[in-house]
């Protein structure tokens, strides 16, 4: 069932179940309205003027009912990327809490932006569903931020709401280790839908996050996007500048909001995410599994740990 208070206000894409349909579907005046056959992959392979172009002249198209309808997360193919340090606030935090304090104070300020890989279509968590904590995390955090769907050409085609969940002690270990404390199963959650651009002013917008734990809030803080130092169509045109995203993609624009220690994220929290005009997005925290493997280094002065006969192969299921 989808719930009215948490969309977006303006004109929005959602990917939805019915049935056993899984359906584009276009959010308008508070109803739901079939796109089929249309995908949303054809769809951001055409320049945002045409974009908008057919989805303002759809003719007859047919409503869906609202009380049969189940929010998926609205991607299919399109890879996600993180852009980071584009706030005061994040900065602030690396400098106060990790050990390379100077390359996170050089990174706010510096000509190249900070773009990495978050996920891909299919590992992206929806509205309503669970977001993951690394077991081997003694610190967590639920990061709010505003998603930029970008189409082919890298124009910004829609928004939506993000939490890019990572782990502060992997990442302040070392920043090399960034991908494994920014990757991992139900690490990444948009929704509740793509609100389109052109009908949503996201000037001054607020964003929000609570976080409740045992029905109370452990959390609860508020950023704007006046805050942010890069523009979001600047990102999405520099991450199409040498890599062709022939989906689209979408760009996470940073962390607005940076909980202080010693917070951290445990299972069982509800993060809520608001930003003004696009939505609200709802995860419930768990832990991921993991296999506690292993991979020290193997140095020239060290006892041997197994002999080299083949016996350390992997055995896959």
């Amino acid at each position: 069932m989808i719930a009215n208070d948490r969309m977006p206000d303006g004109p929005a894409l959602a990917k939805v179940r019915i049935g056993r349909r899984i359906v584009l579907a276009l959010w308008r005046d508070r109803e739901l309205y079939d796109l089929s056959p249309m995908r949303l992959d054809w769809l951001l392979g055409l320049p945002a003027a045409e974009i908008r172009q057919r989805l303002e002249n759809l003719g007859h198209v047919r409503r869906l009912d609202l009380a049969a309808a189940r929010l998926l997360a609205p991607i299919e193919r399109q890879e996600v990327w993180g852009a980071g340090v584009t706030f005061s606030r994040s900065r602030d935090t690396a400098v106060q809490q990790w050990r390379e304090k100077d390359l996170y104070e050089r990174a706010y300020e510096a000509e190249r932006p900070v773009l990495y890989y978050k996920a891909a279509g299919w590992r992206v968590v929806a509205d309503g569903e669970e977001i993951g904590i690394r077991p081997d995390s003694t610190s967590d955090a639920a990061e709010p931020e505003l998603a930029v769907l970008v189409n082919a050409w890298g124009e910004i085609v829609a928004y939506s709401c993000a939490n890019d969940m990572g782990s502060r002690s992997i990442e302040g270990e070392n920043p090399l280790y960034l991908p494994q404390a920014k990757i991992y199963d139900r690490s990444c959650s948009i929704g509740p839908a793509a609100a389109l651009a052109w009908g949503t002013d996201i000037t001054h917008a607020a964003i929000h996050m609570i976080v409740n734990r045992d029905g109370q809030p452990e959390f609860d803080g508020y950023a704007s996007l006046d805050e942010l130092a890069r523009f979001p169509s600047e990102l999405g045109a520099v991450l199409r500048s040498v890599y062709s995203l022939p989906v689209g993609a979408w760009l996470l624009t940073g962390a607005s909001i940076v909980p202080d220690p010693p917070h951290t994220a445990r299972s069982g929290d509800v993060v809520r995410i608001s930003i003004d005009r696009i939505g609200t997005l709802i995860n419930t925290v768990v832990t991921v599994p993991h296999t506690w493997a292993k991979a020290p280094p193997h140095l020239p002065d060290d006892p041997p740990r197994h002999p080299r006969d083949g016996s350390d192969r992997i055995t896959r299921p």
